[in-house]
Protein backbone atom coordinates (compact mmCIF):
# COMPACT_ATOMS: atom_id res chain seq x y z
CA UNK A 1 0.00 0.00 0.00
CA UNK A 2 2.91 2.57 0.68
CA UNK A 3 4.68 1.60 -2.89
CA UNK A 4 1.50 2.55 -4.61
CA UNK A 5 1.14 5.87 -2.16
CA UNK A 6 4.25 6.65 -3.19
CA UNK A 7 3.76 5.83 -6.91
CA UNK A 8 0.27 8.22 -7.35
CA UNK A 9 2.26 10.90 -4.97
CA UNK A 10 5.47 11.09 -7.62
CA UNK A 11 3.06 10.77 -10.32
CA UNK A 12 0.90 13.66 -9.06
CA UNK A 13 3.99 15.84 -8.38
CA UNK A 14 5.22 15.48 -12.10
CA UNK A 15 1.97 16.35 -13.71
CA UNK A 16 2.62 19.19 -11.32
CA UNK A 17 5.90 20.21 -12.75
CA UNK A 18 5.08 19.68 -16.18
CA UNK A 19 1.63 21.85 -15.19
CA UNK A 20 4.17 24.41 -14.10
CA UNK A 21 6.42 24.69 -16.90
CA UNK A 22 3.83 24.53 -19.78
CA UNK A 23 2.08 27.73 -17.48
CA UNK A 24 5.95 29.25 -17.24
CA UNK A 25 6.34 28.32 -21.31
CA UNK A 26 2.70 30.13 -22.14
CA UNK A 27 2.99 33.07 -20.37
CA UNK A 28 6.69 34.16 -21.67
CA UNK A 29 5.26 33.63 -25.14
CA UNK A 30 2.15 35.95 -24.47
CA UNK A 31 4.92 38.79 -23.03
CA UNK A 32 6.74 38.44 -25.88
CA UNK A 33 4.12 38.89 -28.28
CA UNK A 34 2.94 41.71 -26.34
CA UNK A 35 6.53 43.90 -26.32
CA UNK A 36 6.91 43.16 -29.82
CA UNK A 37 3.76 44.15 -30.34
CA UNK A 38 4.24 46.97 -27.91
CA UNK A 39 7.59 48.07 -29.48
CA UNK A 40 5.99 47.99 -33.13
CA UNK A 41 3.02 50.60 -32.60
CA UNK A 42 5.36 52.67 -30.78
CA UNK A 43 7.96 53.18 -33.46
CA UNK A 44 5.10 53.14 -36.27
CA UNK A 45 3.45 56.02 -34.29
CA UNK A 46 6.61 57.98 -33.76
CA UNK A 47 7.26 58.02 -37.85
CA UNK A 48 4.06 59.26 -38.54
CA UNK A 49 3.81 61.34 -36.18
CA UNK A 50 7.30 62.94 -37.15
CA UNK A 51 6.56 62.76 -41.01
CA UNK A 52 3.17 64.32 -40.17
CA UNK A 53 4.28 67.38 -38.15
CA UNK A 54 7.01 68.26 -41.20
CA UNK A 55 4.37 68.31 -43.88
CA UNK A 56 1.72 70.02 -40.93
CA UNK A 57 5.11 72.92 -40.82
CA UNK A 58 5.57 73.08 -44.35
CA UNK A 59 1.90 73.72 -45.61
CA UNK A 60 1.62 76.35 -42.62
CA UNK A 61 4.82 78.60 -44.09
CA UNK A 62 3.23 78.25 -47.48
CA UNK A 63 -0.14 79.09 -46.51
CA UNK A 64 1.46 82.10 -44.71
CA UNK A 65 3.59 83.12 -47.60
CA UNK A 66 0.65 83.08 -49.70
CA UNK A 67 -1.33 85.02 -47.68
CA UNK A 68 1.18 87.82 -47.13
CA UNK A 69 2.08 87.74 -50.82
CA UNK A 70 -2.22 88.02 -51.38
CA UNK A 71 -2.27 91.49 -48.87
CA UNK A 72 0.80 92.83 -50.36
CA UNK A 73 -0.77 92.73 -53.61
CA UNK A 74 -3.87 94.54 -52.44
CA UNK A 75 -1.93 97.00 -50.38
CA UNK A 76 0.82 97.43 -53.28
CA UNK A 77 1.63 100.25 -55.44
CA UNK A 78 -1.05 98.70 -58.79
CA UNK A 79 -3.85 99.55 -56.99
CA UNK A 80 -2.33 102.92 -56.15
CA UNK A 81 -1.63 104.22 -59.87
CA UNK A 82 -4.69 102.24 -60.74
CA UNK A 83 -6.84 104.70 -58.40
CA UNK A 84 -4.74 107.66 -59.51
CA UNK A 85 -5.12 106.49 -63.39
CA UNK A 86 -9.37 106.49 -62.89
CA UNK A 87 -8.92 110.16 -60.98
CA UNK A 88 -7.02 111.12 -64.18
CA UNK A 89 -8.74 109.41 -67.04
CA UNK A 90 -12.03 108.40 -65.93
CA UNK A 91 -11.98 104.90 -67.00
CA UNK A 92 -9.54 102.03 -66.84
CA UNK A 93 -7.39 101.90 -70.22
CA UNK A 94 -7.31 98.54 -71.48
CA UNK A 95 -3.65 97.65 -70.05
CA UNK A 96 -5.32 98.20 -66.90
CA UNK A 97 -7.94 96.05 -67.34
CA UNK A 98 -5.83 93.16 -68.69
CA UNK A 99 -3.83 93.64 -65.48
CA UNK A 100 -6.57 93.71 -63.12
CA UNK A 101 -7.64 90.34 -64.50
CA UNK A 102 -4.51 88.72 -65.16
CA UNK A 103 -4.22 89.96 -61.15
CA UNK A 104 -7.60 88.28 -59.89
CA UNK A 105 -7.01 85.30 -62.24
CA UNK A 106 -3.69 84.66 -59.72
CA UNK A 107 -5.80 85.85 -56.49
CA UNK A 108 -8.70 83.68 -57.92
CA UNK A 109 -5.73 80.61 -58.19
CA UNK A 110 -4.03 81.24 -54.92
CA UNK A 111 -7.39 80.94 -53.47
CA UNK A 112 -7.93 77.73 -54.48
CA UNK A 113 -4.89 76.40 -54.09
CA UNK A 114 -5.32 77.81 -50.12
CA UNK A 115 -8.36 75.94 -49.92
CA UNK A 116 -6.68 72.64 -50.70
CA UNK A 117 -3.84 73.04 -48.40
CA UNK A 118 -6.79 73.52 -45.91
CA UNK A 119 -8.51 70.52 -46.83
CA UNK A 120 -4.79 68.79 -46.56
CA UNK A 121 -4.45 70.10 -43.04
CA UNK A 122 -8.19 69.13 -42.12
CA UNK A 123 -6.98 65.70 -43.69
CA UNK A 124 -3.54 65.64 -41.82
CA UNK A 125 -5.69 66.09 -38.50
CA UNK A 126 -7.81 63.27 -38.90
CA UNK A 127 -4.36 61.15 -39.18
CA UNK A 128 -3.35 63.45 -36.06
CA UNK A 129 -6.05 62.07 -33.96
CA UNK A 130 -5.73 58.70 -35.58
CA UNK A 131 -2.25 58.66 -34.48
CA UNK A 132 -3.73 59.65 -31.06
CA UNK A 133 -6.18 56.28 -30.81
CA UNK A 134 -2.54 54.44 -31.36
CA UNK A 135 -0.75 56.04 -28.79
CA UNK A 136 -4.25 55.52 -26.57
CA UNK A 137 -3.93 51.84 -27.54
CA UNK A 138 -0.26 51.66 -26.42
CA UNK A 139 -1.39 52.37 -23.08
CA UNK A 140 -3.28 49.84 -22.77
CA UNK A 141 -0.70 47.08 -23.96
CA UNK A 142 1.57 48.77 -21.66
CA UNK A 143 -1.22 48.41 -18.81
CA UNK A 144 -1.98 44.71 -20.49
CA UNK A 145 1.46 43.61 -19.94
CA UNK A 146 1.49 45.19 -16.58
CA UNK A 147 -1.35 43.23 -15.55
CA UNK A 148 0.22 39.66 -17.26
CA UNK A 149 3.08 40.20 -15.05
CA UNK A 150 1.03 40.61 -12.01
CA UNK A 151 -0.95 38.00 -12.98
CA UNK A 152 2.49 35.77 -13.42
CA UNK A 153 3.19 36.60 -9.98
CA UNK A 154 0.19 35.28 -8.47
CA UNK A 155 0.37 32.10 -10.29
CA UNK A 156 3.95 31.80 -9.25
CA UNK A 157 3.19 32.32 -5.40
CA UNK A 158 0.16 29.72 -6.20
CA UNK A 159 2.74 27.08 -7.68
CA UNK A 160 4.82 28.08 -4.25
CA UNK A 161 1.48 27.30 -2.45
CA UNK A 162 0.91 23.96 -4.14
CA UNK A 163 4.28 22.76 -3.70
CA UNK A 164 4.02 23.29 -0.19
CA UNK A 165 0.79 21.99 0.23
CA UNK A 166 2.11 18.75 -1.59
CA UNK A 167 5.15 18.66 0.64
CA UNK A 168 2.80 18.74 3.55
CA UNK A 169 0.46 15.94 1.99
CA UNK A 170 3.58 13.99 1.32
CA UNK A 171 4.57 13.95 5.00
CA UNK A 172 1.23 13.65 6.52
CA UNK A 173 1.14 10.47 4.50
CA UNK A 174 4.72 9.67 5.29
CA UNK A 175 3.96 9.86 8.98
CA UNK A 176 0.18 7.61 8.74
CA UNK A 177 2.26 4.81 6.91
CA UNK A 178 4.88 5.20 10.44
CA UNK A 179 1.94 5.03 12.33
CA UNK A 180 -0.09 2.18 10.42
CA UNK A 181 3.90 0.10 10.77
CA UNK A 182 3.89 0.98 14.29
CA UNK A 183 0.26 -0.08 15.17
CA UNK A 184 0.52 -3.31 13.31
CA UNK A 185 3.86 -4.02 15.53
CA UNK A 186 2.07 -3.75 18.97
CA UNK A 187 -0.92 -5.80 17.17
CA UNK A 188 2.12 -8.31 17.00
CA UNK A 189 3.30 -8.08 20.06
CA UNK A 190 0.01 -8.17 21.72
CA UNK A 191 -1.07 -11.42 20.00
CA UNK A 192 2.35 -12.61 20.90
CA UNK A 193 2.05 -11.89 25.04
CA UNK A 194 -1.69 -13.49 24.69
CA UNK A 195 -0.95 -16.25 22.97
CA UNK A 196 2.67 -16.97 25.02
CA UNK A 197 0.77 -16.02 28.61
CA UNK A 198 -0.07 -19.48 29.26
CA UNK A 199 3.47 -20.58 29.08
CA UNK A 200 4.77 -17.85 31.31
Amino acid sequence: ASQVEKGKDLQLQEHFDALRREHKETLQELQRAHEEEKLLLAESHRRSQAALQETIQALKSQLKAFQERMKRVEESLLSTDYKKHIQEHGSPSPFWEQELESLHFVIEMKNEHIHGLDKKLLNLEDVAERNLLLEEKVKTLQQENEDLQVRTQNHLVMARQLSEELLAARGALAKEAQLREQAGREKEELLYRVLHAGDG
